[in-house]
């Protein structure tokens, strides 16, 4: 068999990764967009391919699931495979997304109705679960990734070849959710040095830098959040709204309870839908339904209120101050010293949020404003790390190792890594480039 990359390689955005048998069966993994500035790019295949016989779809992110609808308007209806609560997410933020698009005038791929010819078109899948296709030929299986609720790592076998497909994976335990074993998983499963995986393929993402303590950093972000309070301001925190905003309110859970905190954007209904989800792999559902009865929820009709007052903690999408309601707030609070915004995440070139963390810049309407609040970061990345990509990779027997999801940097630090620790062969392809299994 033969797989094609369509995106994620040598960038991280439109994950889209095609499996063709040799008896000519198509499957893909993923199917997302890559935002730009001024519109979404989808993976090139989409334009030119007549047929997809499965999506085995690992998590609800934008970037992995964004172009399933562009599927449907094609008319290449397929069994979309993923856990309930990857499909429940994904299905919200594709109305956004789509909602987002028309609001600014942009031009989506497809109609609103594709949809839900999608949700239709989507099969459940628990996690654990050894599953076939309905022809029988593939088996597959879906194991926690860690990364977001209802994320998971994809292991399928298909002409007597086994592929891993870790998807975006985390294997450090977080306050929201329980970490990826996979080495050990894959051991379970029979996974040896007698045995290896044919292919096993990794994100990058992290590929050449670790991350700090996380319980030392969230210790430091509760006390970012105290010492702002004490300086008579509010404090905003712009969270990405899927796992990340969630995982902040339990952070927040360390404030005395007569501190007021405030939930916006698309956050406010992704909390709900975890805490009312038994997912099997999301930690401390109690706790965040006990946040988020403590917690005010803010609407439109709300939002001006909220800064009215000093002493308020604000959780809001977006994550990189580039939509939703974190920018409304942003323009009331960049030019007011006792103010503060604390950024929660990764900060891509380009962004607002990059521009506040390193320039002290705001940029509204094209112009950019000097920023007199005060800034700060902190890393509660969703991605495993330097270290344990080199763990999972040693770990787990393999004979050929695919490169992925990571920019230039990222990725040439693990495959410089891996050449000279292992004897499997490594792969970093581009984006058109085929392997063949």
């Amino acid at each position: 068999m033969n797989i094609h990359f369509h995106g994620a390689a040598h960038e991280v955005g439109k994950s889209c990764i095609e499996i063709v048998t040799d008896d000519g069966a198509q499957y893909l993994l993923d199917a997302g967009v890559k935002f730009i500035q001024g519109g979404v790019v989808y993976p090139e295949l989409l334009e030119h391919i007549n047929k997809v016989d499965a999506v085995f779809l690992s998590h609800a992110h934008m970037d992995h699931a964004g172009a399933l609808p562009f599927l449907e308007h094609r008319k290449l209806n397929c069994p979309i495979y993923t856990t309930r609560m990857t499909w429940k997410i994904a299905n919200l933020l594709l109305e956004d997304a789509y909602h987002i698009a028309q609001l600014e005038k942009l031009h989506p791929a497809y109609k609103k109705r594709d949809i839900r010819r999608a949700a239709r078109d989507v099969k459940e899948i628990d996690y654990d679960r050894d599953y076939r296709t309905p022809d029988g030929a593939v088996a597959f299986r879906y194991l926690n990734s860690g990364h977001i609720p209802g994320g998971a790592s994809v292991l399928l076998e298909l002409e007597g070849k086994r592929v891993l497909y870790t998807a975006d994976i985390n294997t450090q335990e977080t306050l929201l959710m329980v970490r990826s074993q996979l080495a050990q998983e894959m051991r379970a499963l029979g996974v040896s040095d007698a045995a290896p995986l044919d292919a096993l393929i990794i994100e990058t993402t992290y590929g050449n830098r670790e991350h700090p303590d996380r319980a030392q950093t969230h210790q430091a972000f509760v006390h970012a959040v105290e010492e702002a309070l004490e300086r008579g301001g509010n404090v905003l925190v712009p969270a990405f709204g899927v796992g990340r905003a969630q995982e902040v309110l339990l952070m927040l859970s360390a404030l005395p309870s007569h501190v007021p905190i405030f939930l916006d954007g698309m956050a406010r209904t992704i909390a709900k839908l975890i805490v009312a989800e038994d997912d099997p792999y999301v930690r401390k559902r109690h706790a965040l339904a006990e946040m988020l009865r403590r917690t005010t929820m803010v609407t439109r009709a709300t939002r001006t209120q909220v800064l009215s007052t000093p002493g308020n903690v604000i959780v809001s999408t977006s994550g990189m101050v580039q939509g939703g309601p974190s920018v409304y707030y942003t323009e009331q609070m960049y030019n007011r010293p006792d103010d503060t915004i604390i950024l929660t995440g990764y900060q891509v070139e380009g962004t607002r949020g990059r521009s506040l963390w390193e320039d002290h810049l705001f940029y509204r309407h094209g112009t950019a404003l000097p920023v007199t609040c005060t800034v700060q970061k902190f890393d509660f990345s969703a991605h495993y790390g330097m270290g344990a990509i080199h763990d999972l990779i040693t770990d787990v027997p393999h004979k050929k190792l695919i490169l992925q999801h990571g920019d230039h940097s990222a990725l040439d630090a693990v495959a410089t890594f891996a050449r000279t620790h292992l004897t499997s062969e490594v792969h970093v392809p581009y984006n058109g480039d085929v392997i063949t299994v």
